[in-house]
């Protein structure tokens, strides 16, 4: 099969490293991390992938995505099906399962989770082995932007309660897929984990559900086809997504 992956740049080194090992001809189309935080941007950016992707030339269009605050309902195709994984986002694909995503948000809801993309592609960068924190300086960009729009009292509520996101957690843990360089992740996390004042843990991830994701290894169990003329819908179940008609029919 030929397959093009519009995917989420939080995947880049596990998508590389497993298309490089796939039987099948993969293309990959990584999108900006930052679209996470404006869900219907990231529904425009990837809409707008899928209707460039040539008829004919791919047997399917994988979605790097899960379903990531509705980021993705609404996506519908017009010639090449779909396949997205059941995820609610891309923690699912780094833990497995969605099963496994769920008892651990069960048992330790307060948990924040990194991984190579998380950290590379979102809180900082890796420079000459050592990681860089890059957060105050995106806090500053946001909050010139925000005096420019909504006045100085505005802005500084705005970005105080953005802050307020670290308050719901108490721990940061480290997902270890055996991809990249493990003790810079490591000492990245421990700092973020000392700064905030939360625990640290490191979690044995689980890149089969990837790897089953490239090799076209669908189930329906953890994967959604969506055919020409659908698009991708939540569910409210443990399915989290399926389809209904472009027009706007559940199937």
């Amino acid at each position: 099969m030929r397959l093009n992956i519009i995917s989420c740049e939080a995947f880049c080194r596990e998508f590389r490293y497993f298309a490089a090992q796939s039987e099948h001809l993969i293309d990959i189309d990584f999108q900006p991390f930052g679209l996470h935080d404006t869900p219907d941007r990231l529904k425009i950016n990837t809409q707008m992938q899928i209707d460039a992707t040539p008829e004919g030339r791919y047997d399917y269009i994988l979605i790097g995505y899960g379903l990531c605050s509705r980021g993705t309902a609404g996506l519908t195709t017009d010639h090449t099906p779909l396949v997205i994984p059941r995820a609610h986002d891309c923690i699912t694909l780094f833990l497995g399962s969605k099963e496994r995503y769920t008892k651990r948000f069960k048992e330790s809801p307060g948990t924040y989770y990194y991984s190579s993309g998380w950290i590379e592609r979102k809180d900082g960068s890796t420079e000459q082995g050592n990681m860089r924190m890059i957060n105050e300086e995106a806090k500053k960009k946001r909050f010139d932007s925000y005096v420019e729009k909504y006045g100085l009292d505005n802005a500084q509520y705005l970005i105080e309660m953005e802050s307020q996101w670290a308050t719901n957690y108490n721990s940061a843990a480290l997902i270890d897929l055996g991809i990249g360089k493990k003790e810079i992740y490591r000492n990245f996390t421990q700092q973020v984990a000392k700064s905030c004042g939360w625990d640290y843990e490191e979690i044995k991830g689980d890149t089969s559900l990837i790897q089953r994701f490239l090799d076209g290894n669908w189930t329906d169990q953890e994967f959604l086809i969506v055919p020409p003329g659908f698009q991708i819908v939540q569910t409210y179940n443990d399915q989290i997504i399926g389809i209904e008609s472009a027009g706007g029919s559940p199937t």
